[in-house]
């Protein structure tokens, strides 16, 4: 059987245009000979499509065009199998649609209709033939693998998994040099291909690299990254074949992923808006220069435009030295990058606002005065916007962002990445060419950067000057690295305040970082598009508008879950149980008692666990004993001298016995 991928990118819904792609790589997959042509998961309604799928006309255009296919590619004699996210009784779930012979088969839905069972059987891995040979489409690596059945030659993962920046598998053939998937295919002996998706799709990006592994874990076939391909390869049960060595594979570098991921994403949010030009503001910072770097790798220096705004906030020597200095590194960029540079001055703030304005509040009215200058440049030139805020912004000082024109842009790209990993990102993209001024790449220009936030923050957080100013001093203490360091163990893997590194050092300024975040959520709803590039974005990291909680520990005290307090409870419940049991035992042997006549301190020593084996073991003899001397009764004879010695004195004082 001859395996065709098709590794390509398209606008997220475009179903018409999508079936006109398939078909078209159904059509090259045919001249080369293949017999099953595969397609990525998110290109009709992405990895997170909500209540999309819900919509009557949506699945009836998906069918339709899906149907259109399977007829147009009928007479080539090659199936597709092309899978989407449905709704199966209200519940999303990945569809494998095979396209053969002019029809479409959703073969999971086909195959919970045979059974009647729609819950464990829709999960179950999709088994047809093609060109003699067993072909499985898997969607959990993990969940699939072991549930398929014997004779299975070749088995198809669909990657769903958007790019992480901290785990390799995510990067398809890339993970392969680092461990991944090697396992898999040579544990269940089965050829292994890897159809991996590429480009954006709303905040999910993917990095391509679909491959072919035979059943001994060798890679033998692969699709560049970040690029669209058409990868071929015959499938050869049993068969040794030229694999590629371990130096062909691509090799997962994260700054150069990230970088790469991002740039997709940009060109693909560019591109669903509708433009092809994107501006972005130049204050002459790491986050915003960078930008600018990206946007030209991705879109071409003729469609970005830069917007420099002139500072009317100089008044001293020194400060007039560093605008001149800002201002020079913001014109050497635009120069570097060779893209078009449009400058402003502010003005009188108390002229645009018709009053006296305050310095306290000057700033503000600056940055969103620069915000509208920036969306009528992009109106005039057509483009839409690009925000630099970064992850750091996002936890902490979202406000300023959205009031510096964020909620007019279409997309933060480092909406996902803290400052602190941008200066390494920026390094990267130096080793290819050295377009950034190096003032920018420095742990001053960092310092500086982190500095403006955290004043941010603070203003936004409370207008207690005593307040303020402690939170102030705190912070000020801290690194940068630092900073970042406990929002992403807090944000990114949801550690408590105990548990952040910079806790041990200065638990009060972890506190206040957290409290920060926490207050941010409801600026936060209001960001643009930000790409998902780390393990935890704030798109799915996301807690109520409204809490009034802050994080502020345990204050020594154990962690308390609700399994522990269920399980004191239980212990609780059977103590009860156990006391009850005791008392109605006491209750029992001391009516005996005084059945029997004993004394008091013979009570207490029958109770006791000593005097409890002891009557366990009489017990014994004294069931042995009445029963020799029932039957004795019953035969008309005399009880044995056992017998009678066994009951001893009880017999004589309580005559019953004898006679019943």
């Amino acid at each position: 059987m001859k395996l065709a991928l098709a590794q390509i990118d398209m606008r997220l819904g475009d179903i018409e245009g999508t079936c006109a792609r398939i078909a078209d790589q159904a059509e090259l997959a045919a001249r080369a000979g293949a017999n099953l042509l595969c397609t990525p998961v998110p290109l009709f309604g992405g990895m997170q499509p909500t209540t999309l799928v819900d919509y009557p006309n949506y699945e009836n255009d998906l069918v339709g065009g899906l149907v259109d296919v399977a007829q147009r590619v009928e007479h080539l004699g090659v199936d597709c199998l092309v899978p989407a996210v449905v709704a199966i009784e209200q519940t999303p779930f990945v569809e494998a649609f095979l396209l053969r012979e002019g029809r479409v088969l959703p073969l999971r839905t086909m195959f919970s209709l045979r059974t009647g069972r729609f819950d464990v059987g829709v999960w179950e891995p999709a088994v047809f033939d093609v060109a003699g040979s067993r072909v499985a489409a898997v969607f959990d690596l993990e969940r699939d693998m072991p549930q398929l059945p014997r004779g299975c030659d070749v088995a198809i993962y669909f990657q769903m998994s958007g790019f992480n920046a901290y785990n390799e598998e995510t990067c398809a053939v890339a993970g392969v040099a680092d461990g991944h998937f090697t396992e898999v295919a040579s544990q269940n002996g089965v050829w292994l291909a890897c159809m991996a998706p590429v480009g954006a799709f709303d905040e999910t990006v993917y990095t391509g690299g679909s491959f072919v592994m035979d059943d001994s874990g060798r890679v033998v076939a692969c699709s560049p990254c970040f690029e669209e391909d058409l990868l071929i390869q015959e499938v050869s049960r049993g068969v040794i074949v030229p694999a590629l060595d371990a130096h062909e594979l691509p090799r997962f570098f994260r700054e150069e992923w990230i970088w790469e991921a991002l740039r997709l994403h940009v060109r693909d949010t560019v591109q669903a808006s509708g433009r092809a030009r994107a501006a972005l503001a130049l204050e002459g910072d790491l986050p915003s220069s960078l930008l600018a770097v990206l946007a030209v790798d991705a879109l071409g220096p003729r469609n970005v435009v830069g917007v420099a705004f002139e500072r009317s906030d100089v008044f001293t020597p020194q400060q007039e030295a560093l605008e001149r200095e800002r201002m020079e590194c913001v014109r050497q960029l635009a120069a570097n990058l060779n893209i078009r540079l449009v400058e402003r001055s502010q003005g009188d703030i108390s002229r645009w606002m018709d009053r006296d304005v305050p310095a306290r509040d000057a700033g503000r009215l600056r940055i969103g005065i620069d915000a509208l200058y920036l969306a009528d440049v992009a109106h005039e030139m057509d483009a839409c916007m690009l925000s630099s805020l970064t992850k750091t912004d996002a936890a902490l000082a979202p406000a300023a962002a959205l009031s510096s024109g964020a909620s007019l842009a279409v997309d933060a790209p480092f909406g996902d990445v803290y400052l602190t990993s941008l200066e390494f990102l920026a390094r990267y993209r130096m080793r290819v060419s050295s377009v950034l001024p190096p003032s920018v790449i420095t742990l001053e220009a960092v310092a500086e950067r982190m500095g403006l936030i955290l004043a941010h923050a603070i203003m936004s957080c409370c207008e207690d000057p005593v307040y303020t100013e402690r939170m102030a001093q705190l912070l000020a203490t801290l690194e940068p690295t630092q900073i970042d360091g406990a929002l992403e163990a807090h944000v990114d893997r949801n550690r408590v305040l105990e548990e952040l590194p910079l806790y041990k050092t200065s638990p009060e300024g972890a506190a206040i970082l957290l409290m920060l975040t926490r207050r941010a959520e409801m600026a936060r709803r209001a960001l643009p598009m930000i790409p998902a590039v780390s393990p935890r974005s704030f798109g799915e990291r996301i807690w109520p508008a409204m809490l009034g909680w802050s994080d502020l520990g345990r204050h020594g005290e154990e962690p308390r879950t609700v399994v522990d307090v269920a399980r004191e409870g239980v212990k609780h419940v059977e103590s009860l149980g156990e006391a009850h049991s005791e008392r109605v035992r006491g209750e029992i042997l001391g009516l005996l008692g005084n059945l029997l006549g004993l004394s008091p301190e013979q009570q207490e020593e029958l109770m006791s666990e000593e005097g409890q084996q002891r009557m366990r073991e009489n017990m014994e003899r004294f069931e042995s004993s009445l029963r020799s001397m029932l039957s004795s009764a019953s035969d008309g004879q005399v009880p044995d001298a056992d017998a009678q010695q066994a009951f001893g004195s009880h017999i004589r004082q309580y005559p019953f016995f004898s006679q019943n």
